[in-house]
């Protein structure tokens, strides 16, 4: 045997090694041990199981079980917060570019341009400054505010699902505004839900004095009995009585504290009136600075609190202030509401750690709470509001809705804040996580959600394996079939070119899924190809007389370039399908390409170097095809 045949030989017997143990650990992982038997290992050998993780191929979604969901980053409350001023003309043209946009028609920016100028409108007059002054780059700005959201939100995503502990998860931008996230293996849908839609805007607002407190609630509460009165009296009754801004009794607040009586007592009740007819606001009795709202109610304060009137109300009696929701308490009857200075004077923007703890303080001790620690300037700024504050409460408010509210016992200088009254270990696990992990800069709107249970990933993955299997057993045996003994050899070099796919995929820790399969079974179908063409053209130059060396030299090159051409084609195909494609076509494609090259390789170079050994040999005379 000559020393060039030596060297090919000792390529493809380093090829067959070097594949068979990049692929062992998947084998010994995914078929070998059983599900109990992985736990077992990941509780007592943790170094083991990471290692035999990270080295085998990554399981899919839809073969493992799992969430696929599309999110989609809220252009119109991005823009409305980047707004300086609003109106109802600026409403109306962000309606009607969030409904063009879903629509695929035209682009959100460009419609909420094109519709505020045909209202009459100019974008100068809401988001103009000193540098931005046309309207060429006032678009372009709110384009890159756009793309700059999409992105922060990709990275913040990220980070929560890396410190949830997702294994291999793919989070990856579709088009301009959305997001795909494929997590593997989850088994608790809702809580994951929960932890990527959450803004996580925390913020620190002061409250606003009780005697305001109760200006505001009185107020309120005669402009919506007025209005009750304005639904179904005469109009001798419907005159506006100028609003009171005495302070009231508690007594009188809770004096109808049974908010639905009305729509209770009478079936002719319209909406409007059930809407406004009775005292909405309460006081606490215990706690001026709060107000309460029955819980039956709840859609009507919400209502309520959407009103521009009682906005106005708000702004007249309070100044810079707003209305908020405190956090439900499921044993207490009312829902609270807080009356809190619009700008925050501290943001979770200062935070650098947020961790969940159980609290030991009297009255809530055993209770989950989250502690946080601001950096420099958050602790600084911190300590001068506690400082100049003392003696009134702090409301701690997370996505516009307050957690708790406590009263400043003394200035906190340490730089550290607790959020308590959680309600789990988990609820303050993922409230520490998102807090890490920082803000969204606008809200996502979940587009699409699927969801794999495991017994449908392991049904997947028997039905996927049965049927390459399958698909290998039947093209093997037609190749033995038709072609004898060169059949055999081409049936090698088609069980290693998927030992070679399986081995390239643990070696860039790829992810296999269902249509990566159906790409690994299509690839078993195209890998006899190469071999068919070959083995014809070498019948064709043993008909002529020639010897079997000299028909296999002929017979491999003037197959060659057909060969190339064919797979270069295919390569094309797949290489475009990976780069534009989500999700499983991705995975599809992968296999594709990475099957056509180890097809190549096979096929030309492997079969070819069997046969010229068996020949140099002498194991064959005659070739059996």
């Amino acid at each position: 045997m000559s020393r060039n045949l030596t060297i090919k030989l000792s390529v493809v017997v380093f090829l067959i090694l070097m594949f068979a143990y990049f692929v062992y650990p998947t084998i010994q992982f995914q078929f070998l041990m059983s599900k109990e038997d992985r736990a077992r290992l990941q509780i007592e050998d943790p170094q083991k199981y990471n290692r035999l993780l990270d080295r085998s191929i990554r399981l899919g979604l839809d073969l493992q079980g799992g969430m696929h969901v599309v999110m989609e980053v809220d252009v119109k409350e991005l823009l409305r917060s980047l707004a300086k001023n609003k109106d109802d003309r600026f409403d109306e043209a962000l309606e009607y570019a969030a409904k063009v946009s879903q629509l695929g028609e035209e682009d959100f920016i460009t419609a909420f341009a094109e519709k505020l100028e045909s209202l009459g409108a100019d974008l100068a007059r809401y988001y103009g400054s000193r540098r931005l002054r046309d309207r060429n780059e006032i678009l372009d700005y709110l384009r890159e505010q756009t793309e700059e959201a999409v992105n922060r939100s990709l990275e913040i995503l990220r980070n929560r699902v890396d410190q949830f502990g997702v294994a291999e998860p793919t989070i990856q931008k579709q088009g301009s505004h959305r997001i795909i996230i494929e997590l593997a293996g989850i088994t608790d849908p809702e809580r994951v839900r929960r932890l990527l839609g959450e803004t996580a805007l925390l913020e620190f607002r002061l409250l606003k004095e009780p005697e305001i407190v109760v200006n505001v609630a009185k107020r309120i509460n005669d402009y919506l009995r007025g209005k009750a009165e304005e639904a179904d009296t005469t109009a001798e009754n419907q005159q506006e009585t100028p609003a009171d801004t005495s302070e009231i009794s508690a007594e009188e607040l809770f004096g109808q504290a049974g908010g639905d009586t009305a729509a209770e007592d009478t079936a002719a009740v319209t909406e409007e009136e059930a809407l406004f007819r009775e005292n909405l606001f309460l006081l606490h009795p215990q706690n001026r600075y709060v107000l309460l709202v029955a819980k039956q109610n709840e859609a009507r304060l919400r209502k309520v609190l959407q009103d521009p009137e009682i906005q106005r109300i708000v702004e007249e009696e309070a100044g810079d202030a707003e209305l908020l929701i405190g956090k439900p308490d499921p044993r207490f009857p009312y829902i609270e509401v807080y009356l809190v200075n619009k700008d925050p004077e501290l943001t979770g923007e200062t935070i650098v750690d947020a961790r969940q703890q159980i609290s030991s303080d009297i009255g809530v001790a055993g209770q989950f709470e989250v502690s946080l620690t601001f950096n420099s300037e958050g602790a600084r700024i911190f300590s001068r509001v506690t400082g100049a504050n003392i003696g009134k409460p702090l409301a701690i408010i997370l996505d516009r809705r307050v957690q708790s509210a406590p009263v400043i016992q003394a200035k906190i200088r340490d730089g550290r804040a607790r959020i308590t009254g959680l309600g789990s270990l988990e609820e303050a696990q993922d409230l520490a996580i998102v807090l890490r992990a920082g803000a969204l800069p606008a809200p996502l709107q979940l587009l699409e959600e699927r969801t794999v249970g495991p017994s449908l990933g392991k049904d997947s993955i028997e039905k996927g394996t049965y049927s390459a299997l399958l698909g290998l057993l039947l093209v093997a045996l037609f190749m033995v079939v038709y072609y004898k003994f060169s059949g055999v050899i081409a049936d090698i070099a088609l069980i290693l070119n998927i030992v070679i796919i399986l081995g390239i995929m643990s070696v860039f820790h790829a992810t296999l899924t269902l249509p990566g399969i159906a790409g690994i079974i299509l690839t078993i179908g195209m890998a006899v190809d190469a071999n068919v063409l070959i083995f014809e053209r070498i019948r064709e130059e043993l008909d002529k007389g020639k010897t079997v060396l000299a028909s296999l030299e002929e017979g491999y090159s003037r197959a060659l370039s057909a060969i190339i051409d064919a797979n270069i084609t295919t390569l094309i195909a797949a290489i475009v399908l990976y780069n534009f494609g989500t999700g499983p076509i991705k995975g599809f494609a992968l296999t594709l390409m990475i099957g056509i090259l180890g097809s190549m390789v096979t096929a030309i170079f492997v079969t070819r170097t069997i046969f010229e050994v068996l020949i140099a040999k002498r194991v064959i005379k005659r070739l059996s095809i």
